[in-house]
């Protein structure tokens, strides 16, 4: 039932489909469903909307509910530090998908303890490859973010298929060092 379920979904991305490795920007179809789980955590995101190239979500990780702003398809907020993060890179300069687009912004956000903090970000589609997570295999574009002075990086695997991340990896904010790589384990499309 899997994959008769993804396979329907396949077939009517069409439009956000890899051509020539280039990808457009576009958010899936409301209602699409994403569970993810790894490193101890799960979590589900339920697409409802787009704000302009904001892709919204209902999002449910580790039993806590919150709203999801994904910018651009690529970088995530559920908070005022993130929004401000994300609003600060120029992640429209990176679409169409194309390995080696590439930003640098310096971005300035105020931190949970109420201090400003700039940090210069590079973000990078260093890739085009297929990515293998328990729903399956995806031609992915793989997009590095780096930040200046720091040596933890977050990867996205947005897969032009689903117009979604079907992988991530970033560093865990409450144990330094440690990475967090969470995987697509299962997808359920729109109810049509």
């Amino acid at each position: 039932m899997k994959s008769v379920a993804l396979a329907a979904l396949l077939a009517t991305a069409v439009s956000g489909s890899a051509n020539a490795q280039t990808a457009s920007f576009q958010c899936p179809a409301d209602g699409t469903r994403f569970s993810y789980t790894g490193d101890g955590w799960e979590k589900v995101n339920t697409a409802a909307g787009q704000d302009a190239t904001v892709c919204l979500y209902d999002s449910l990780s580790n039993g806590k509910a919150e709203t999801l702003r994904v910018h651009d398809g690529l970088v995530g907020s559920v908070d005022a530090q993130g929004e401000s993060f994300a609003k600060g890179l120029d992640l429209k300069a990176l679409w169409p998908l194309k390995v080696g687009n590439k930003i640098t912004n310096a971005v300035t956000v105020v931190g949970r303890d109420g201090k400003s903090y700039t940090s210069t970000v590079t973000m990078t589609v260093a890739a085009y490859e297929k990515v293998t997570v328990p729903a399956g295999s995806f031609d992915a574009f793989r997009v590095e973010e780096s930040k200046a002075n720091s040596n933890g990086r977050t990867i996205h695997w947005w897969a032009p298929a689903v117009s979604a991340s079907v992988k991530e990896s970033f560093a865990d904010w409450r144990t330094p060092g440690k990475t967090i790589t969470l995987d697509l384990v299962s997808l359920k499309p729109a109810a049509r």
